[in-house]
């Protein structure tokens, strides 16, 4: 064989062999079947490598969801609860009765049907036959009925779920998937309450069983996600319910177990902490996004920023009226007319709101901007209403008094929350321009609590999250006043009489008439004082979606989420 043809390169042998002699052929044939070897194994090793790689890929995909959640947990029954961050949790542990879905229109949760009869005093509700809590107790109508008799007992201390179960007088079994719940009034609003978590079924196996412990070590409920472990202050874990095949396709757009296999809820308070766990990649969703910083995330593609107009009630000011010197409407006025409010969202919320002037924000269901005609910001007429009331600085140290008592107020707070301190600060500043003293008390949450519910505040900060306006009763409702909700501690008989005729009407004109009476009577009595209608703002990593964000943006929810 021509040595020529040997060294050449394979593209050329057909050439060469051509050139110089046929006994190049065998050669040719040889190294053709060993570049044929060679190019089949590349293939088959570029197959297997794009083959290992996607896999890897595809394993690779996080199933696990950090929250980076601002606020703490009082407890984590949401049958108990205060806090609207343990409905936010919660509502992946429990399955409501009804799914709401944009605000307004419900579908089936738990229950697959109901009806209502004609004054709303009743709702029958006819549950799926196939739903289980996370320990294996059916979802039936004995499980319901004792939720709701639980919730109502007084010895349960209920704070959200009470006032949104209203004026519940029973519950009766007619089959052990048929419930009938009553009322002793018209309650139109039941629907909406049930589709809150703070209302969902509970095991009532594990409540027993458990005793004190429920609600403090764990929960059971019927959700897509179970607890696995809590640690207070620090962590709520939740790992995917495999069981779970009841979830909403109209909502949700699927039905069986969740995409993801674990959500951890972390607590972390303090606003630079929380963004800089999302940007450092140690959580993937934070809430409460710090306001200074929503331009720059928007900025970012690794980041997607929601902004959504919060409905409910928004930060505020309530005003003890059974304390000194806040029992008085000339106080109470002066004290709501010498808050900047605009200041205060610029400072405190970097411009994210609107200055309230209602109990309900700007986007509930009920609304009456003729609330903003009340108790406008005027330090000058705060002055006068407070010279004429006696309480004028008679010995020039800045602070007003009236027979040798000086003006102060008692503002309670909690400093584990920055955003309350911040709100706090800005509060003592604006009162002492018209000569009243705020005396700041901030305590952990345990001692906060046990100050407000006892009464020993003159002020404190509220915050709330609500669909309908049924939830002024939380605020209002003299039932609520002796260490309930309504730590304004205000009874009125024609405030209860309005809450009780707007929610047993079911006619949308009758009912928003009635709540703007309400809202009329609220700031005629000066009751709190509303600082800003917020904007809920969340941030996650761009590749998280399938996000839902229920009711009307105040409970995000992770059951369909996944990431791409």
């Amino acid at each position: 064989m021509p040595s020529y043809c040997k060294a050449v390169k394979l593209r050329y042998i057909r050439f060469c062999c051509l050139q110089q002699s046929v006994d190049c052929i065998p050669f040719f044939r040889e190294s053709l079947m060993v570049t044929r070897r060679r190019s089949m194994a590349f293939i088959l090793l570029t197959a297997l490598l794009i083959s290992i790689l996607g896999s890897a890929r595809t394993f690779a995909q996080p199933t696990e969801l950090q929250y980076g959640i601002s606020n703490n947990v009082d407890t984590l029954d949401p049958n108990v609860t205060t806090f609207s961050s343990v409905g936010t949790i919660m509502l992946h542990v429990f399955a409501p009765l009804v799914y709401q879905q944009p605000l307004g229109t419900f579908h089936p949760g738990l229950a697959t049907e109901w009806t209502v009869n004609e004054d709303a005093t009743e709702y029958v509700f006819t549950l799926r036959q196939d739903a289980t809590f996370h320990d294996g107790t059916p979802v039936n109508a004995e499980a319901v009925k004792f939720t709701f008799d639980r919730i109502a007992n007084p010895e349960t201390a209920s704070q959200l779920g009470v006032s949104l179960l209203g004026p519940y007088a029973e519950s009766e079994v007619l089959d052990e998937f048929t419930i009938a719940v009553r009322f002793r009034a018209p309650y139109a609003p039941f629907l909406n309450s049930v589709s809150t978590p703070y209302l969902a079924p509970s095991s009532p196996t594990a409540i027993q069983s458990l005793g004190a412990d429920y609600g403090q070590v764990t929960v059971v409920g019927a959700g897509p996600f179970q607890i696995e472990s809590y640690t207070p202050q620090s962590e709520v874990v939740l790992a995917r319910n495999e069981a779970f095949n009841w979830g909403s396709e109209a909502v949700f757009g699927m039905t069986g177990p969740a995409n993801l296999s674990r959500i951890t809820f972390r607590i972390i308070q303090e606003p630079a902490t929380r963004l800089a766990a999302l940007e450092s990649g140690e959580v993937q969703f934070i809430d409460n996004v710090p306001q200074l910083d929503v331009a720059r995330l928007r900025e970012d593609p690794a980041f997607t920023v929601i902004q959504i107009e919060q409905p409910g009630h928004g930060y505020s000011l309530m005003m003890n009226f059974e304390k000194p010197p806040t029992d008085e409407l000339a106080v109470r006025q002066a004290i709501a007319m010498s808050i900047d409010k605009q200041g205060l969202i610029d400072v405190v919320f970097n411009g994210f709101g609107t200055p309230g002037c209602s109990p309900l924000t700007k986007v509930m269901f009920g609304y009456d901007p003729a609330s903003c005609d009340y108790l406008p910001f005027d330090r000058v007429r705060a002055g006068q209403i407070l010279d004429e009331a006696g309480w004028i600085d008679s010995d020039g140290d800045g602070v007003r008094d009236r027979d040798g008592v000086p003006l102060q107020i008692q503002h309670w707070y909690r400093s584990d929350s920055p955003l309350n301190v911040a709100i706090a600060t800005v509060l003592e500043a604006d009162l002492a321009t018209v000569g009243i003293d705020l005396v700041l008390n901030g305590a952990a949450q345990a001692g906060y609590f046990d100050a407000v519910r006892s009464g020993q505040h003159n002020t404190q900060g509220w915050w709330d999250t609500w669909t309908d306006p049924d939830g002024l009763r939380v605020l209002f409702d003299s039932s609520r006043a002796n260490g309930g909700t309504n730590r304004n501690r205000y009874r009125s008989e024609q405030m209860d009489a309005l809450l009780n005729a707007a929610s047993g009407t079911a006619d949308p004109s009758a009912r928003a008439e009635f709540y703007a009476q309400i809202q009329r009577l609220a700031a005629e009595d000066a009751i709190m004082v509303y600082l800003n209608d917020p904007y809920l703002l969340y941030a996650s990593v761009s590749n998280l979606t399938g996000v839902t964000y229920l009711g009307g943006g105040n409970l995000p929810n992770f059951y369909a989420a996944s990431f791409n």
